[in-house]
């Protein structure tokens, strides 16, 4: 890391000189951090700020460290996490590895080690970010999965509208016109739509996103808002 990423990291600890340690330690290489003294406050800020790396002790007033991930696992697979501890017990580190962390240290951590777990946190949020494409408004598309979402929160959709939104991602702010389209399903998915059938998954699939995300020009075709 030779220059501050623009991610936020939430760090959770609940000894002040550990805390102002840290907090020093990774401003310099990130432009936003935020500091919880418990993993009450830990969650609050979280459902706040929505960070890209949350860092925590396993030992922590009010909610624990494993608990504290947990919770944020319910709904969100994207953010990164690192575990500090002073334990080294198998089930501490099977229950860690069932909840997606990014790194599980133990206590106390060596500078390097530290700075090579923030840099796997950082290889992994990139290839999120590459595979995540934002559009208008809180609208995103996540391309590995097919998955529109909205608010951080999945869309559901049929396989064809999936296909669809697909279609007019891979080329951003372009115009498709429905033959450009019915094409695109032929070679793509080998799936022969006519284009009576590709307006009418259109006309459903607008019904059914709460924000205006498609764009139609006569004489152009149609194009996903950025």
């Amino acid at each position: 890391m030779n220059q501050k990423k623009g991610y936020t990291v939430l760090f959770a600890e609940d000894e002040e000189i550990i805390r102002k340690a840290y907090l020093n330690f990774l401003s310099y290489y990130f432009e936003n951090v935020i500091v919880a003294e418990d993993g009450k406050e830990a969650f609050e800020l979280y459902k706040k700020y929505n960070p890209d790396l949350v860092i925590t002790d396993i030992v922590m007033p009010k909610i624990d460290g494993l608990t504290l991930i947990k919770m944020i696992r319910q709904n969100d697979d994207i953010t990164r996490t690192i575990l500090l501890t002073a334990y080294s017990e198998q089930e501490q580190l099977l229950k860690a590895t069932e909840l997606n962390i990014t790194k599980y240290l133990i206590k106390p951590v060596r500078k390097q080690a530290f700075k090579e777990a923030l840099d796997r946190a950082i290889s992994q949020l990139e290839k999120i970010n590459d595979s995540i494409l934002s559009l208008i408004g809180n609208f995103s598309f996540h391309k590995k999965d097919q998955l529109l979402m909205y608010n951080g929160e999945p869309i559901p959709l049929s396989r064809n509208e999936q296909l669809f939104i697909s279609i007019l991602t891979s080329e951003p702010t372009c115009f498709f016109p429905i033959a450009k389209i019915s094409e695109q399903f032929y070679l793509r998915y080998n799936k022969d739509l006519s284009n009576d059938a590709i307006k009418s998954l259109i006309k459903r699939l607008k019904k059914k996103l709460p924000d205006k995300l498609i764009e139609n020009r006569f004489g152009m075709g149609y194009r996903i808002l950025k």
